[in-house]
């Protein structure tokens, strides 16, 4: 029983744990986007879904001995493949990104993480072969146990102190450990059972499995899975994507399940209210809550309202779970659901909808699948559930008619969903067109002639990047600028001078091009580089820049690789000796200023944090801009001292720098 015990446990803690970290790593190949941890989740939960399988067949098709001795050739098959984890990842190639993210995943842990994949209905197979007296069930619940424990550990204890390096050697030898254990326990099979005993069909000793079953197993899987990768997501691009965003969502989502599998506890009349709870506070937030409290208030709604939710769809999966018999068919169809719920959100709603309406979606299916968990009973719970379902649904729809109010253009593609809306200007004349990236404004342009030609939001005059800019030069600049928009910076271009912007994100390219004129008015030459741009000027020769401005956002924040002492060696080899590099790190959340002038302390450059503040007649919410050269590094304005961390590529951390 202990070597099966601790199989289950390590396996459990070593595959969420690689989850962050091989996350992390792939990270910077795709440009710091929020869906690179949804794509990554549609991998975990696909590779669940091919463990269960694995595990099925084996205790459905094979004698118990042979079970044993496959699964000890797969440990020995992972245990050689497990050099690979440790692989610096791959650039991303010229197809679709969310493809190179499994490609990716699938060489450098595939075979490793499809032998833990089947630890859970395996091991809980073998047990209960082993010592039918015992609970099988109740392994499932250490298991998740374990999982909280590695999710609380990346973000909280191993990130903010190691080098992933580090981080992946102690996973490796705890892999290592895992597959003793497996080893162990197969051993055991193959002391206590002999080869001529047959295997276990399904139904052998009872009644087979509903379709029925299995079709609510798959929905209730599909529910909790979908709510999970969707408010992921938008906590992502809000915020930011890190880490201990990533973890706390799918640490509640996985304490739910040790609440409601751990023992029959769940009860249908405190589980459905608990998840109504989640379901309002979760469409209030959606629609009324600020951007700007999204980290505190807004965190702490989403977690706890989709923890709400899941004991509400989790409970109804643990109500309804088969005999021990039954097991591995569960597994499966639990796994099937996981992985439909991820796909949906990660790979098919981008390619359905052109908006990001999949949590509302998910939101109102879920509030009408409660309403009829409960109809019925009274009419007094039936008016409460009904007046609940009809507002979560109303807020829904509210929400998508917000998505819709005064679009002119939109589309979605890997990086999210982007919109051009059009409203009256800030002092009532006029009209103001804006780019938005989910609840973020990446730069706004009036639409008269008279007019448009004025750079708005975070680059107006006053602002850091307006300043050094505006300034006077001896002749044409050579100016590069790490990331779109609408494209105001190119409105101080001058005759003679060239403008290089650097843009992943084809779609804000096509969106800066055809509904802003900043690129098509600007007396400058404006080239575009297409693709990641710390990528682009590690292949490209030194341009020498008089000013190289970095712009770039994903949600509300600049992407974490494009702030490690490997992308500012990458920066200073394309300035000039006097030339200037502006780092735009306007945020609600996190205090990037620490981390700039800590490089700029470690480069021994002279370093200024110029701040404006928002005003209205320039559609502007305030601006921080760090300005940075060998020399002379604003317009005379005094250095600013180095405290914050030092980021490089193996070690960053966001914890450090929380608002």
């Amino acid at each position: 029983m202990v070597f099966l015990a601790a199989g289950v446990v390590g396996s459990a803690f070593c595959l969420f744990l690689i989850q962050p970290m091989m996350a992390k790593r792939l990270l910077p190949v795709f440009g710091g986007s929020a869906s690179v941890w949804a794509v990554c989740l549609v991998f975990y939960q696909s590779m669940l879904l091919l463990g269960y399988l694995y595990a099925h067949g084996l205790a459905r098709r094979l004698p118990p001995r042979v079970q044993a001795a496959v699964h000890a050739g797969l440990c020995v098959l992972a245990l050689l493949a497990l050099p690979r984890a440790g692989a610096p990842p791959m650039e991303a190639g010229a197809g679709s990104p969310a493809a190179g993210i499994v490609v990716q995943l699938a060489l450098a842990i595939g075979l490793p993480y499809l032998m833990l994949s089947a630890t859970s209905p395996l091991l809980q197979h073998w047990y209960a072969q082993l010592y039918p007296a015992g609970q099988a069930y109740r392994l499932f619940a250490w298991s998740n146990l374990s999982c909280v424990a590695a999710l609380l550990a990346f973000p909280f204890w191993l990130e903010p102190r190691w080098e992933w390096g580090e981080i992946a050697r102690l996973w490796k030898w705890g892999f290592v450990a895992a597959a003793l254990f497996h080893l162990l326990s197969a051993g055991l099979v193959w002391k206590r059972r002999p080869a001529g005993i047959k295997p276990v069909s399904e139904g052998s000793d009872g009644p087979p499995v509903l379709r029925r079953s299995v079709a609510l197993w798959l929905y209730w899987a599909f529910l909790g899975s979908g709510l999970l990768v969707s408010v992921t997501d938008h906590l992502c691009l809000v915020v930011a994507p890190f880490p201990m965003l990533w973890v706390l969502p799918l640490l509640l989502y996985l304490l739910s399940f040790v609440v409601t599998f751990e023992s029959d506890r769940y009860r249908r009349w405190w589980g459905v209210p608990a998840g109504f709870a989640g379901l309002l506070s979760m469409a209030w937030a959606l629609t009324y809550l600020a951007p700007a409290r999204m980290l505190g208030p807004g965190v702490a709604i989403f977690t706890l309202g989709l923890f709400a939710v899941c004991l509400m769809v989790h409970g109804e999966l643990a109500a309804s779970r088969p005999p021990e018999r039954h097991l591995t068919s569960f597994y499966i169809a639990m796994a099937a659901g996981g992985a439909m719920g991820s796909v949906f959100v990660a790979l098919i709603a981008p390619l359905v909808f052109r908006q990001m309406v999949e949590m509302p979606l998910l939101l109102a299916m879920t509030a009408v699948t409660a309403l009829f968990l409960v109809y019925g009973r009274s009419v007094y719970s039936d008016a409460l559930a009904a007046v609940a379902a009809v507002v979560i649904v109303a807020a829904a729809g509210a929400n998508w008619l917000a998505l819709q109010s005064r679009v002119v253009a939109v589309d979605r593609n890997f990086y999210g969903s982007m919109r051009v809306t059009e409203s009256p200007g800030p002092d009532g004349s006029g009209r103001l067109r804006t780019m938005v990236h989910g609840a973020v404004n990446h730069g706004s342009q009036f639409v008269d002639k008279q007019r448009r030609h004025i750079p708005l939001t975070y680059y107006t005059a006053q602002t850091g990047a307006g300043q050094l800019l505006s300034r006077q030069s001896a002749g044409p600049r050579k100016v590069g600028l790490v990331g779109l928009g609408a494209g105001a910076l190119a409105s101080y271009g001058r005759p003679g001078d060239v403008f290089f912007f650097y843009e992943i994100n084809p779609l804000v390219v096509s969106l800066a091009r055809t509904h802003f004129s900043y690129l098509s008015d600007s007396p400058a030459r404006v080239e575009m580089v297409l693709g990641d741009a710390r990528i682009m000027l590690s292949r490209q020769p030194d341009q020498h820049f008089d000013v190289l401005a970095v712009d770039a956002f994903t949600g509300d924040s600049v992407p974490v690789h494009l702030l490690t002492r490997e992308a500012m060696a990458i920066y200073s080899r394309h300035l000039k000796p006097d030339g200037v590099l502006a780092l735009h790190l306007s945020n609600l959340h996190l205090d990037l200023t620490k981390v700039a002038l800590a490089h700029g302390r470690e480069l021994n450059w002279r370093s200024s944090v110029i701040a404006t503040p928002a005003d209205s007649r320039f559609d502007s919410v305030g601006a921080v801009w760090v300005l940075m050269s060998r020399g002379q590094a604003g317009p005379g304005l005094p250095s600013g001292p180095g405290t914050g961390p030092v980021w490089t590529d193996e070690h960053s951390s966001l914890l450090h720098v929380l608002r």
